[in-house]
């Protein structure tokens, strides 16, 4: 390793240690001085006089707090001393119209105090950005464990309370290499920005384990939104139909990890052509105009019908002596699929006293569902939805007997 020419450290080379010391060894709540950084051994040789230390702290604040000539909100802020927030820090009915000269003379004037360095991402940000990749299908444990490590090792603080990471994940198959679907990616939100259409080769997996595509004419879709679920991808989107004399414009849901050659039909960038424009939101049935996180709530796995209210009938054990006193806490399931938008309406007033919920949810998503958990859930409105249930009965009656 090359050795320094000059036995004296730079500016520079004294003002990053110093940033570097701060950025793990403060924050709002644990806050330094001049005096107490003297203290730290590895700092001895570039803190330097008084005078040397409160001027480049004050550079580094003005360069770090700062966009060019345009100061950064405050709490985008860097480097953070008492005197520094009390010049440069304001409400909104306290601005100081000061001339050049006077900050300069303010700057002048400030001692270090309450010195620390402020993080962009909060401790609960990045409690956040831990949790997300400890509950990603997509990211191995050796993974998961190495993103970790780089994020507490460089976003947060020594004071940071680190929590659980060291917990197993289950491998989930992988159905296609992470660069093309990066890739897959970055088109399908290219389009999404422009507001145009994109093309592509829908598949399926044959016996071979291969893709394959599922027909020969390529789609063409408007995408409208990318979806994370379950460890995989998913583009909600409009694919026009054209039956007899009528267009139909319905909102469908495409697997991306099944796409494959990805383009944009009638993109010319040396015509700064972005593409064909898609159909609008507005005249697609069934898709949100704005995007909600509860969407799958009421499109379990996915199904893409238009959700309605359905009434079911859940079996909730009750005690014998007295039928509204309940045995055990038993909605756990209805609450894992939907959440707190599931309502209790009333429980029957003869045996065996079960419970009666509303819920709204896609009529397909419904019939699989209720079938998965045919000794707990009875579906009996909307009778069409019933119907449906009791086909697939029949159906699966006749293949096993």
């Amino acid at each position: 390793m090359a050795k320094r020419k000059s036995e004296k450290p730079s500016n520079f080379e004294r003002t990053y240690n110093i940033i570097q010391y701060l950025k793990r060894n403060s924050d709002s709540e644990h806050t330094a001085t001049q005096a107490s950084l003297r203290k730290v051994p590895e700092l001895e040789e570039y803190i330097g006089n008084k005078q040397t230390f409160n001027r480049m702290i004050k550079c580094a604040a003005m360069a770090m707090n700062y966009c060019g000539e345009v100061e950064k909100p405050e709490d985008e802020w860097n480097i953070i001393f008492d005197d520094f927030v009390k010049q440069y820090g304001y409400d909104e009915e306290e601005i100081d119209d000061s001339d050049d000269d006077d900050e300069s003379k303010d700057m002048l004037n400030m001692h270090i105090k309450g010195l620390f360095y402020h993080h962009i991402f909060s401790y609960d940000d990045i409690n956040s950005l831990i949790e997300g990749i400890l509950f990603s299908k997509t990211l191995d444990s050796k993974t998961a464990d190495k993103l970790i490590n780089k994020i507490e090792n460089n976003l947060t603080t020594k004071f940071y309370k680190k929590g659980p990471k060291k917990i197993c994940k289950i491998q989930e198959s992988q159905l296609v290499g992470r660069d093309l679907m990066r890739e897959n990616l970055l088109i399908i939100q290219e389009a999404i920005d422009n507001n145009v259409q994109i093309s592509f080769q829908f598949n399926g997996y044959n016996y071979r384990k291969k893709l394959e595509p599922v027909r020969e004419e390529r789609d063409v879709v408007s995408p409208y939104y990318i979806i994370a679920s379950e460890g995989r991808y998913y583009l909600i989107a409009c694919r026009e139909i054209h039956k007899e004399d009528k267009i139909i414009r319905n909102m469908s849901i495409w697997r991306i990890d099944l796409m494959t050659d990805i383009d944009i039909p009638g993109k010319d960038e040396r015509l700064k052509i972005s593409g064909i424009h898609a159909v609008p939101k507005s005249k697609v049935e069934n898709l949100p105009q704005e995007w909600k996180d509860d969407f799958q709530l009421s499109h379990l796995n996915m199904s893409f019908d238009k959700p309605v209210t359905i009434k079911l009938r859940i079996k909730s054990s009750k005690t014998k002596d007295d039928p509204i006193k309940r045995v055990r806490a038993d909605y756990t399931f209805l609450h894992d699929w939907f959440g707190d938008t599931f309502r209790y309406i009333k429980t029957e007033k003869t045996e065996p006293y079960d419970d009666i919920v509303q819920v709204v949810c896609s009529p397909y998503g419904m019939v699989n569902w209720a079938l998965q958990y045919s000794n707990r859930v009875e579906v009996l409105e909307p009778e069409y939805v019933r119907n449906e249930i009791v086909k697939k009965v029949k159906l699966l009656t006749q293949k096993y007997l």
